[in-house]
């Protein structure tokens, strides 16, 4: 009967000491993360954390980046794995314009059928006020006049810069209803040159000033609003091939630096001078950017506005009319 017993109470002490073995294990496995149970439960309740943490950055996300597959734009198949930017990103293509010589530069002249020259005759010569370019643009009865928006009649152009003095890019545009972006022309390397005054840095930026296109050919003026002594490689007229945007030809130094210029058949009149400085109209081939006559003027060409045969000069302190002649050159 003992031995019975005592069997029993055996077989009571191992079960009891396996299955508190099997509860260690399994509070260890706890602590562990190995299994599961609360480990889980942990485990869903940092998820939940972090979901809660997604969807409230999520809410500071643009509703347009939240729209998902369907309202998002189709990729382009151009490329698989790249994403094409919207146009209205896109910033304008800036192609740099060679500045080929400080001095005359031509690669090859132009090529014109017509071979009429132009001359002027002076037909009225008046003082003005200096500050009333309003009335004289107005009693004329001229086109409105914008220092930085041009057209001829195949495009308009856009002169820009880093602020509203600078203006070393020309963007130009279609001549269309919606006129559509081009190109845009960089004129970097025409900024600043040698031979520059010391202490006169500051001054001598030079910048597009107006520009004008036939057939295919674009003629920008580049200039600084200074004395020719800070900086006597200033005042060019540069006509560029609008096909492959390389210079054709590069005028002398100060040929221009007036706001505008006119272009009548194969001249281009433009004017030069500065205070204390000689003043000119320039009368440049517009083939070849030679020189064809200068007529002295009492003091710096501002605007050269052409209307039908008359050409009206406006300079500083004083008012021309000029009539306009061609006549047929003898080969």
């Amino acid at each position: 009967m003992r031995v019975f017993i005592c069997l029993g109470i055996c077989c009571l002490l191992t079960a009891c000491a396996g299955k508190a073995e099997k509860n260690e294990e399994e509070g260890g496995g706890a602590e562990g993360g190995t299994t599961n149970g609360s480990v889980q439960i942990v485990g869903e309740q940092e998820t939940a954390d972090s979901l809660g943490e997604s969807e409230n950055i999520a809410e500071d996300i643009p509703v347009e980046s939240e729209q998902g597959a369907e309202g998002e734009p189709e990729m382009s198949e151009t490329t698989a794995g790249e994403e094409e930017l919207p146009a209205e990103n896109l910033e304008p293509t800036e192609i740099l314009v060679e500045n080929p010589s400080q001095e005359y530069y031509l690669t090859e002249a132009i090529a014109s059928e017509d071979n009429m020259s132009l001359s002027l005759e002076v037909l009225t010569e008046e003082t003005n006020a200096i500050t009333d370019t309003e009335e004289w643009f107005a009693q004329n009865e001229l086109p409105a006049f914008d220092s930085f928006h041009m057209e001829d009649e195949a495009y308009w152009y856009e002169i820009i810069g880093d602020d509203y003095a600078s203006g070393y890019l020309l963007s130009i545009y279609e001549k269309t209803e919606r006129g559509p972006f081009l190109k845009c022309l960089d004129f970097s390397d025409y900024r600043y040159t040698d031979n520059i005054k010391e202490g006169d840095y500051d001054f001598v930026e030079q910048r597009v000033w107006w520009a004008q296109s036939v057939d295919d050919v674009l003629y920008v003026a580049v200039a600084h609003n200074t004395y020719t002594e800070s900086c006597p490689h200033t005042g060019y007229l540069v006509a560029i091939d609008l096909n492959d945007n390389r210079v054709i030809w590069k005028s002398a130094p100060c040929m221009t630096n007036g706001r505008t210029f006119e272009i009548i058949d194969n001249t281009i009149v433009c004017g030069y001078g500065f205070t204390d400085e000689p003043d000119y109209l320039n009368l440049v081939n517009r083939l070849d950017g030679s020189l064809i006559e200068q007529i002295p003027i009492k003091s710096m060409a501002d605007y050269i506005i052409r209307k039908d045969d008359i050409l009206y000069v406006r300079t500083y302190n004083t008012n021309y009319t000029f009539q306009l002649w061609r006549a047929v050159e003898c080969q």
